[in-house]
């Protein structure tokens, strides 16, 4: 009977023999590709500032263009919305389609940060080993599927269903924004995303590891590239140095795809062209020719593809990713889904060569040894202690993760006090919980739960506490407001609302909470300005509009409120209310004919009028 662990490293780990490091020359395409890749993203950091400086200078009306960044393509299956960033994704997806791969290592700036940080490390003399998993290859077409086919997936097959209500609501182009960064992860963890989809992901994965197993865009790029006829192909002067292989960053055994195929047909080939300009007998180019699908369906050999870890650790390994990618997206609102992605590649890893060392008798760690003919290093001793920490932060994030969705559940039965008792044990340590911080989201459904309970001070409480994490939120300082109301504290609340807004004015969200206030208090004067001054600032906003119909026709001039109405159904020509109001407000102006024609419009719509 086998006695082989589910997660098993080959037995020569530590205890092969190391072939001599082969002299390979240095690439001129290297030096071009960071040119070209540090004025990317220079140009990404322009961008950023002419926004700050627009917003601050007013330029453009404190507007930019919106992020060109192919994540927000997801606008456009989503809600059918076209941004920069689709329009850019698009580009890249049919300029893979011709050219291949070469958008991610001549134009992504993630691949800037591992390529740096894997110069860095050779630098210092450590030369990460590329790690070889035919799972976790999968996941970026699975994240890529999730991210932009599956809402339409779901609108297609699965609304109809669970969601009649959820009809498609047209295209529309959306190219500017005054607010770049709302779709971002905070300055906070720009260190952290540094350090784990930089350093540590090229450490424990190789070159460009990230890219390999968690890049979502990778997921399509990577069948594209397969149908692209511009590849790296080979001549008859190649005489099989295997120089090729060792200059590649992107993991590619160059000399056995050539020898096998006449080119390069691994879908991780990015063209970053090293291998062509490192051949010392100038055997390589990049040219035109059949494309790899083609070529592989002729025949021949498939290179041997070795792997690290057998089918059962494959399977074991992409258990413990899955696991720890649910528990930290989205942990604490701080962790993004793509810093979540490195994170579960970084902690699977790191889990899966702790159990090696747990049950091999040789274990190393690149050049380190960590046990040797079943005798543990001290640096095997420090690596578990490590992959002990990282384990024990898995798991917690894991706990708070669950408490989290285990409270939202009862929220949505209906047991409210069962779900406060659950999303507080979510909450930090400190409070009675098991996190190690509080999540601003979690805070918030507490806070209104502790609101309608009749707890005015903790509610205000945990809602100061969102402010002070995230900074100034629209939806937290519209629930502080309420909460200010509720407490009748009639000079807190003005100030609260003057303070913000002014810092603020592109809040509609606020300026109607605002001026209900201001009506209910019965300040009409108060109301009136308030809905002036917040429509000048947000004159897209429809909510904001419509509530500036009422202050007018009740508080305010006619003709003004007329005038909003009219700018309400030139936007939505079939809000039957808006035309009833309409007619009526026409035929109190003394404007019969356009009254009438608003009341036939009305009735068109299924109003009854008299």
């Amino acid at each position: 009977m086998s006695t082989a662990p589910p997660i098993s490293e080959t037995a020569n780990d530590g205890g092969s023999v190391q072939l001599p490091i082969l002299q390979v020359k240095r690439s001129r395409a290297t030096p071009r590709r960071f040119a070209v890749l540090i004025t990317v993203q220079l140009l990404i950091i322009a961008h950023v500032v002419v926004w700050l400086l627009s917003r601050h200078y007013g330029w453009f009306g404190g507007r930019t263009i919106t992020p060109i960044e192919p994540s927000e393509g997801m606008e456009l299956v989503k809600h059918g919305v076209i941004n920069a960033g689709a329009i850019f994704f698009a580009i890249t997806l049919l300029a893979t389609l011709v050219l291949g791969r070469w958008f991610c290592g001549w134009g992504c700036h993630i691949v800037l940060l591992q390529d740096a940080c894997y110069w860095l490390m050779r630098k210092i003399g450590v030369r990460p080993r590329p790690f070889r998993s035919r799972l976790l290859a999968w996941f970026p077409l699975a994240l890529a599927f999730y991210m932009f086919l599956w809402p339409v997936v779901y609108r297609v097959v699965f609304a109809p269903w669970l969601q009649p209500g959820l009809h498609w609501p047209g295209f529309s182009t959306d190219l500017v924004t005054s607010n770049f960064w709302s779709t971002f992860a905070g300055p906070v963890m720009a260190a952290p995303f540094l350090l784990v989809c930089g350093f540590a992901s090229v450490y424990v994965l190789g070159a460009k590891g990230f890219c390999t197993y968690g890049c979502p865009y990778g997921g399509f790029f990577a069948p594209l590239e397969q149908l692209s006829k511009w590849r790296i192909r080979v001549t008859d002067d190649c005489r099989g140095c295997a120089h090729c292989t060792a200059a590649c960053t992107s993991n590619v055994r160059v000399h056995e795809e050539v020898r096998t195929w006449g080119m390069v047909t691994d879908p991780g080939c990015m063209k970053t062209l090293d291998c062509v300009s490192t051949c010392p007998n100038d055997a390589l180019y990049f040219g035109k020719g059949p494309s790899a699908i083609k070529k592989q369906s002729r025949g021949g050999i498939m290179p041997d593809r070795r792997h690290d870890l057998s089918v059962r650790g494959e399977v074991a390994l992409g258990v413990l990713f899955l696991a720890s990618f649910l528990s930290y997206r989205g942990i604490y609102a701080a962790v993004p889904m793509l810093m979540a992605v490195g994170m579960a590649l970084v902690t699977s890893w790191t889990l899966w060569k702790a159990w090696c060392v747990l049950r091999l008798a040789n274990a190393s760690l690149h050049r380190t040894q960590l046990r040797y003919h079943g005798a543990m290093r001290p640096a095997g001793r420090l690596f578990l202690a490590v992959a002990a920490i990282i384990a024990i932060f898995a798991i917690q994030c894991g706990a708070v993760a669950t408490l989290r969705i285990a409270g939202d559940a009862q929220l949505v039965a209906g047991d409210s006090d069962r779900a406060l008792r659950l999303l507080r044990l979510s909450g930090p340590i400190g409070e009675g919980g098991v996190g190690l911080a509080s999540d601003p989201n979690v805070d918030m459904t507490i806070a209104r739960l502790e609101e309608a309970r009749g707890d005015l001070d903790e509610a205000e409480r945990l809602l100061r506490r969102v402010d002070r994490r995230v900074g100034p939120h629209e939806i937290a300082s519209m629930r502080i407001g309420q909460v200010l109301q509720l407490r009748g504290d009639d000079a807190a609340t003005a100030a609260f609302y003057a303070d913000r807004l002014a810092a603020n004015p592109t809040w509609p969200l606020v300026w109607e909470d605002r001026i209900a206030w201001l009506i209910r208090s019965g300040d009409a004067a108060g109301a009136v300005d308030a809905s002036r001054s917040g429509l000048a600032a947000n004159g897209t906003a429809l909510r904001l509009l419509k509530q500036g119909v009422f202050v007018e026709l009740n508080l305010g001039e006619l003709a003004r409120g007329i005038g909003l109405l009219e700018q309400v159904v030139d936007r939505v020509p079939d809000d039957v209310e808006a035309w009833a109001t309409l007619a009526r407000a026409l035929q109190q102006a003394g404007r019969g004919a356009e009254a009438a024609a608003a009341a036939d419009r009305a009735r068109q719509l299924g109003a009854t009028l008299p």
